[in-house]
């Protein structure tokens, strides 16, 4: 019996390195709780994905118990090149994946920034929850202490309590954040 050897062409470190220079983070908007199964099926095939979760009580009739919720729910990051139709299309074609978030018909990427910002906020476990409105404009500040430092935001005063807000402009989503003002300074 013979067997065939499989050769793949050895690439450069250039290659390799344009390749990954080439690689962004796209939202993906999913079937209605899909988005763990999606998650799960793009870690099994080595895509790289992000599912922001938050745990949250949810209370049944018989019993109240604490469970992982998608922060942003509908929605799954990717960081693909999307100028790789193989890849951009299986991506697509994924069971659960109804499409990319797109403007004037071209998938959008986010900023690495915010994808980083948001692992850092899930890795601190930082109190948060997605607001569903997008609260009027406010006073521009940039956390100055605690696991936030550097990023930058917007406080909405909500009943006696402030609170930051850091919006994803992409996906057109915001982000409450119990974060004390007195790590703050006005920017």
């Amino acid at each position: 019996m013979t067997t065939k050897k499989i050769t793949t062409p050895v690439n450069s470190e250039r290659e390799n390195t344009n390749a990954a220079s080439r690689l962004r983070w796209y939202a993906l908007y999913t079937r209605s709780r899909y988005e763990k199964k999606v998650h799960a099926f793009f870690k099994e095939s080595g895509v790289e994905s992000y599912l922001p979760l938050v745990k949250t009580w949810r209370v049944w009739s018989d019993r109240k118990k604490l469970v992982e919720m998608p922060l942003l729910p509908s929605y799954l990051f990717v960081r693909t090149d999307t100028s790789n139709y193989l890849t951009y299309y299986n991506i697509l074609n994924t069971s659960g994946v109804v499409r990319f978030i797109t403007f004037e018909g071209v998938a959008v990427a986010i900023p690495d920034v915010q994808i980083a910002a948001l692992q850092r906020l899930n890795s601190e476990g930082v109190d948060m929850e997605c607001l569903e409105v997008t609260p009027e404009p406010g006073t521009p500040v940039k956390v100055v202490r605690g696991p936030m430092k550097g990023y930058e935001g917007e406080v909405v005063s909500i009943g006696k309590n402030k609170k930051l807000v850091l919006r994803l402009d992409v996906i057109d989503k915001c982000i409450n954040l119990n974060i004390p003002l007195a790590m703050v300074e006005v920017g």
